[in-house]
């Protein structure tokens, strides 16, 4: 499998060597504990509708919203009435017991793109996501189904459906634990899935995609896996509206996410030149001074339009930016194409 030499923190290797050996002690010490609660009956806590979980065992993207608002698009048209539970990175300095507005300050870069895609779906965050799950049911009585995100290592909440997602070119993070390689948990973890979702296949060739299913497929028969396409709708301005093919030719690309590399690779697959980029750390908020810079780092590249992704948006739409900058400002807007339709007729058929 693929041992991509990429630490996520710049330190002699001996030195991040034994901190990944500290790291797999410190989640095998947490599992330890885990597995005294289910033991003792402690855990999992069940909620009352069936929960969904998406997760990874990987730092980084590997596109667990896109995959969110699918299965919650999907479920809808099944006439089912879901509602989205998540931690809320970003916002855990502010106690709360959970968030449906769309205040500002409360809440991520996630939340806010799924509130916009799906008005009409609860999303509530905290960290505590039974609590926080009793607390949505109790306000939606309809709900009829939970959609976990980033659930995979939240083994306090029971899940019905525990779906693993793997970045397709790189599953492993590099066949090691933080801080030497990407994984948060060992390998092994894989077992727990009871779906594995290989995401943005269109980055792979045929033959490294039967060499990743065929791993999975022989240590571990018995969890199906599926593959995922990052698919490119167009563009749309900042201010909303349906994305069409961009009007422009060349672009200053900017984001602020955990898998920059996939949101280069869709916007070059539209064939726009992208003649300056810039990487902000992941759930970065922006501020005006940040737009004057790749303003003028557009202007000194000659660039006819700044680009960022449909999360990112979110964040910049709130600035009180100038109408002409606003107007240059396109947003990327993608999909996941997976079998989602099969995959949720797969797991209702093995409902009691």
């Amino acid at each position: 499998m693929p041992l991509s030499a990429r630490p996520v923190l710049p330190l002699p290797g001996p030195l991040l060597q034994i901190l990944e050996k500290l790291w797999r002690w410190g989640v095998s010490q947490k599992k330890r504990r885990e597995s005294a609660k289910f033991r003792s009956g402690e855990w999992p806590l069940r909620l009352p509708v069936p929960v969904i979980s998406l997760g990874n065992i990987t730092v980084g993207g590997t596109g667990k919203t896109p995959t969110v608002l699918a299965l919650a698009k999907a479920w809808k048209d099944l006439g089912g009435r879901p509602g989205i539970l998540s931690r809320g990175y970003g916002a855990e300095s502010r106690p709360r017991a959970g968030s449906e507005s769309g205040s500002r300050q409360s809440v991520n870069d996630e939340f806010q793109m799924l509130q916009e895609k799906l008005p009409d779906v609860p999303h509530f965050q905290h960290k505590d996501r039974f609590h926080v799950g009793k607390l949505l049911l109790t306000k939606h009585p309809e709900v009829d189904l939970l959609l976990l995100d980033d659930g995979f290592q939240h083994r306090r909440l029971y899940r019905d459906l525990n779906i693993l997602l793997c970045d397709a070119q790189d599953p492993f993070g590099g066949g090691y634990c933080l801080p030497l390689g990407r994984l948060r948990e060992p390998i092994d973890a894989v077992s727990e899935a009871d779906h594995i979702l290989l995401t943005r296949t269109e980055r792979c060739s045929p033959e490294w995609l039967d060499q990743v299913t065929g791993y999975f497929r022989q240590l571990h028969p018995q969890i199906p896996v599926d593959l995922c396409q990052t698919r490119v709708l167009g563009f749309r301005p900042l201010d909303g509206g349906d994305p069409v093919p961009a009007e422009v030719d060349s672009c200053l690309a900017f984001s602020a996410l955990g898998d920059p590399d996939g949101f280069l690779n869709s916007l070059q697959s539209t064939g726009i030149r992208v003649l300056k980029e810039v990487r902000y750390q992941d759930h970065r908020h922006f501020s005006e001074r940040d737009l004057d810079q790749l303003l003028s780092l557009a202007d000194q590249n000659g660039c006819q339009a700044l680009v960022c992704t449909a999360k990112d948006s979110a964040k910049v739409a709130e600035l009180g930016l100038p109408e002409p900058l606003r107007r240059r400002i396109l947003v990327l807007e993608i999909e996941h194409d997976f079998p989602v339709e099969a995959i949720l007729s797969r797991w209702t058929a093995g409902q009691p």
